[in-house]
Parts: structure tokens; C-alpha cells; sequence
């Protein structure tokens, strides 16, 4: 998997998720020689969904200020695009820890939930290569993720586990001791996240594109310690459509018969998966568009959220033209953009 948008300068963050409440007005009977009958009761109002964070510091902003004179929609597109709450990705990456808590105190102030992909395990990206980081240790990742978890500490933050983690060991990209060694982090990585507070912590199960049916997942998701988290995330940086990957997550749920349930990444679905002749087929496709407005608590059962997990301004690697993955790609953010409004 292309690595996405490593964590850009801090907003600040934790949350406080609000609800909002009110009574609906009975009418009042006028004058009358009987008693009116009691209004029926009110219905209980439900809390409102909290709202996700969206990073101030979003790189487009810049893309689309130095668009603005030359291409007033495509910069409006940018900015639109920026607006919108995505994944901060926390890789490895020098002063990722202070980003994550201010990020996390930045959302606390605000009401809002901010997401935090955590991607950094020992030989990450076996299949895809884009994203392969620097040398990583088993120990050296277990610190990491103490340090992760400090840095969230008390955050109601949502933290997506390893991208791919998973499904690098079951697409035999790894060797059998590498698998092995990868359950125990994966392992270590749920239980120490899942021990926060507050944080809702989701172990990515790939998608459907690569596991068409959801059952072969149960026995790896339990052994690398889904029970640890609230659930699963689906679709990250892919393409699948919303609709198949509910029923997709919906029939894993009830395989894994817990009490799981699901986020789904909706950033680039907009037109679904890619099925051109161009390899490989996740990699920056062509005609693709943004998928449905990240939201929490969208509906269907078993499904905590719709994020844009994956930044849509951000590259899968050096395919189509893109630069290295990561990197900022505002041309392939405004087509996407564009493509979602025809």
C-alpha cells in the first residue's frame, strides 16, 4: 500500500463529543369546557454524532491559494477538499509524537475526533513496495507504540491499526517467520492502544477487492487482537463501493460473532474500483472520484463511520504520473473532486 499523507504540521486535539438536545413543543389546546387530552410524549432526541477533525494545516490549502488566480474552480475544489476531515498518518516520522498531541488536544478543544493511522511496522508495504519505510525492529516498533499510545493518552481519538498488516501476511508477501513475528506486534499494537480510555481503536481487514470472501479473515483478525479494539477498517486507501463493503463488513462481523464492528474508508469510492488494464489497479487510477462526506454514525448497522481515511490529496506512489507515495498531488485531488460533481 502507497503510504498516505504523513502527519503535517499540529492542529491540537482530544474531544469531547457533544449531544444536542431538544424538546419539541406541544401544541396547546384553546379554550375548551373539557380537558384536553395530554400531548403524546416527545421522542427522546438522539446526541448528536460527533464531529470529525479536520487539520488547519492541510497542505491543499497552500496548493489551492497558489491556484487561485490562475484556476479559481480547481482551487476552490482544493480547498474543499482540505476542509474536510481525513486520516493524520503517523509513520516514523521525526516530532510525530508532539504532532499527534497537539493534534489530539486541538480536536479536544474544537468537540471533534480526529483520526490517527498508525503505519509503521517492521517490513511494511511487503506486497505494494511504494510505501516500504525505514528500518524497522520488532522492539523498536513495541516502544513506538507506547509512544503512540502516550501521545493520544486521554484522546477520544480513532486510531486505525497498520493498513495492510494484516493482509501482507495472508497474500504471502512475508516470509513464515516475518508472519509470525508481525501477529505479535499486530497483537501488541491492538492490546496497548485498545487499553486507552477513550480512543476507538479499529485493526485493518483489507477489503473486498483482495478478500472476496470475509470469512477467510476471523481466525487472523482474533490471533492479531481485534479483541483488544472496538472493531475493523475497510477499504483503506482502495476503491471498493460503499455498498459493497457494508455487506462485506456486515457478514464479517457476524463471522467473527463479537461484538465488532466496522469503519469504512469512502475518501476516493466515489466511482468505485478501478477495472482498466493499467497495473496496479489501486495505484493513483484514472476516472476515479471522492466517495460519500466522512461522517460518523452513518446508519447502516454494524458501521461506526465513513472516513477519508486515505487523504485524497495525497499520491499512492510514482504511478500515472504521480510523485513518491505520500507526497502531495493537488492535480489528482481536484480530479477527483471534479469526477464526484458530473
Amino acid at each position: 500500500m502507497a503510504t498516505r499523507r504523513w502527519l503535517r504540521r499540529p492542529g491540537r486535539r482530544a474531544l469531547v463529543l457533544a449531544a444536542t438536545a431538544a424538546a419539541a413543543l406541544s401544541p396547546v389546546a384553546a379554550c375548551a369546557s373539557a380537558p384536553a387530552a395530554p400531548p403524546p410524549a416527545s421522542p427522546v432526541p438522539r446526541a448528536a454524532a460527533p464531529r470529525l477533525y479536520a487539520d488547519p494545516a492541510n497542505s491543499l490549502f497552500a496548493a489551492a491559494a497558489h491556484l487561485a488566480g490562475q484556476d479559481p474552480a480547481e482551487a476552490a475544489e482544493l480547498r474543499a477538499i482540505a476542509r474536510t476531515p481525513a486520516g493524520l498518518w503517523a509513520a516514523g516520522q521525526p516530532g510525530e509524537m508532539q504532532m499527534i498531541t497537539q493534534v489530539t488536544r486541538a480536536a479536544a478543544r474544537a468537540h471533534s475526533v480526529p483520526v490517527i493511522v498508525a503505519y509503521n511496522l517492521p517490513d511494511r508495504d511487503a506486497c505494494g513496495k511504494f510505501s516500504a519505510g525505514r528500518a524497522m525492529t520488532a522492539p523498536g516498533y513495541e516502544r513506538w507504540i507506547g509512544q503512540l499510545a502516550a501521545a493520544i493518552g486521554g484522546g477520544d481519538d480513532i486510531v486505525i491499526v497498520e493498513p495492510d498488516g494484516l493482509a501482507d501476511i495472508l497474500r504471502h508477501c512475508l516470509s513464515a517467520a516475518q508472519g509470525r513475528q508481525r501477529y505479535l506486534l499486530l497483537q501488541d499494537a491492538m492490546r496497548v492502544l485498545g487499553a486507552l480510555p477513550h480512543a476507538r481503536v479499529y485493526l485493518d481487514a483489507g477489503n473486498p477487492g483482495l478478500f472476496k470472501n470475509p470469512a477467510v479473515l476471523t481466525g487472523p483478525l482474533r490471533r492479531a487482537g481485534i479483541g483488544y479494539g472496538r472493531g475493523f477498517s475497510a477499504n483503506v486507501a482502495n476503491f471498493q463501493w460503499t455498498g459493497t463493503v457494508i455487506s462485506w463488513s456486515q457478514q464479517l462481523e457476524g463471522d467473527l460473532a463479537s461484538t465488532a464492528r466496522a469503519v469504512i474508508d469512502t475518501s476516493r469510492n466515489g466511482r468505485g474500483p478501478y477495472t482498466g488494464r493499467d497495473y496496479p489497479r489501486w495505484c493513483n487510477p484514472p476516472g476515479r472520484a471522492l466517495g460519500p462526506a466522512p461522517r460518523l454514525d452513518p446508519g447502516p448497522a454494524g458501521i461506526d463511520g465513513y472516513l477519508w481515511i486515505k487523504d485524497p490529496g495525497a499520491s499512492d506512489g510514482p504511478c500515472h504520473g504521480g510523485p513518491p507515495a505520500g507526497r502531495d498531488w493537488p492535480t489528482y485531488a481536484a480530479a477527483l473532486a471534479g469526477a464526484s460533481q458530473q
